[in-house]
């Protein structure tokens, strides 16, 4: 007669089971192992509470390699986009599955997680580090929701703090800068988008997607809502970024007379091929109507966009910072740029570039004073 129920004599060891419920219903449990009879009832005490409240989890040999893979498979069904799912999986197939896969998904703890971020940190920055971390708790998180775990690990892990992660300062153009680099690029044929990312900050894939359908010429306006990415090196059509990045931008009047022109060169392209012309309806294209390549566009812009008489080096997303930048000094309000920019929301655009924002103290501790003073 075993001295607690439920627990039984294994070899040097002791066993523990326990069941709950019958029919289709019932649950069971048994682990081999445990040093004394005591450890053991105490384990089986635990694993009956859970069976109680609903929270029991079935023991699997699922490792975590497997878990990842199906995860990583399942996200296209859940409406992820297809560049987020993507640059989930680089990082799974780099970090994850290498160093934790082998481990059973039940057995993973935040010591091993700890120890990969801690491999991770002595090679790559400590926001790639923090990414890993996001895209293991997310993951890990589905399985708890799915009762493949009790509880998330990585939630107990260590990553690297946000503070830590931040990107250094932006670099951007003076406005002075910008008007010089565009007056050397009037000839280029990359000109047009080169003009519009710099009057309006639209993001590569805002631009790559741009369709003739969502300008307004002559409402001098335009409206995005639709993105050409690279997934794994494939142009992709999709969605925009968030549901405030699908927004309508005001234009300038410089900027409407130059894509009535650009339109107008681009008619007179498309008659010149005929029947070879690729009618994508972008207003950006190849020489015979494609779409641009997303990654040709931003190598296209890096090529000119060298340091130049005291002009940094910049990259094409360097002229969306710019141009967010301009709009604060400029003193336009921080809510119009955070529409206009389609930032995630106003604390983004005031955590992000708030440093730039000019006289913001001064004209605190002015208004204050006066309300003081009376």
């Amino acid at each position: 007669m075993p001295k607690y129920k439920g627990v039984y004599p294994d070899g040097d060891a002791y066993m523990a089971t326990a069941s709950r419920g019958s029919g289709a219903n019932r649950v069971q449990w048994k682990q081999r192992g445990f040093a004394t009879a005591a450890e053991a009832a105490v384990a089986r005490s635990d694993i009956l509470a859970t069976m109680a409240e609903g929270s029991f989890v079935p023991s699997s040999d699922l490792t975590l390699a497997r878990y990842l893979t199906e995860w990583l498979d399942g996200l296209a069904v859940a409406g992820l986009r297809p560049s987020t799912i993507a640059s989930y999986r680089r990082v799974v197939n780099k970090w994850h599955i290498p160093h934790l896969g082998p481990i059973r998904l039940q057995d993973l703890n935040a010591h091993a997680i700890d120890a990969l971020y801690a491999t991770m940190a002595a090679t790559v920055k400590l926001r790639t580090v923090r990414f890993a971390h996001s895209v293991l708790r997310k993951a890990l998180q589905d399985a708890v929701r799915k009762k493949l775990r009790r509880t998330n690990p990585a939630d107990d892990a260590s990553p690297p703090k946000v503070s830590s992660t931040r990107a250094p300062e932006r670099t951007v153009w003076t406005p002075a800068q910008l008007r010089a680099f565009l007056a050397e690029q009037t000839d280029s044929y990359y000109f047009p988008v080169w003009h519009l990312a710099g009057f309006t900050g639209m993001r590569r894939a805002e631009l790559c997607g741009l369709t003739w359908d969502a300008v307004d010429l002559d409402g001098a306006a335009l409206y995005v809502h639709r993105t050409l990415t690279t997934v794994e090196g494939v142009p992709t059509w999709g969605d925009v970024k968030t549901g405030r990045s699908r927004r309508r931008i005001a234009l300038d009047p410089g900027t409407v007379a130059m894509l009535r022109r650009h339109r107008a060169a681009q008619a007179k392209q498309r008659l010149m091929f005929g029947a070879g012309w690729t009618d994508s309806g972008c207003v950006f294209t190849g020489p015979t109507g494609a779409p641009l390549h997303p990654d040709s566009v931003g190598q296209a812009f890096e090529r000119v966009a060298v340091a130049k008489a005291g002009r940094p080096r910049l990259t094409l997303h360097g002229l969306r910072h710019s141009h967010c930048t301009h709009l604060l000094v400029a003193g336009v309000d921080v809510k119009t740029v955070s529409e206009r920019m389609g930032h995630a929301s106003v604390a983004f655009t005031l955590d992000t570039y708030g440093h730039v924002m000019p006289g913001s103290q001064e004209a605190a501790a002015a208004a204050v004073a006066a309300l003081v003073a009376g």
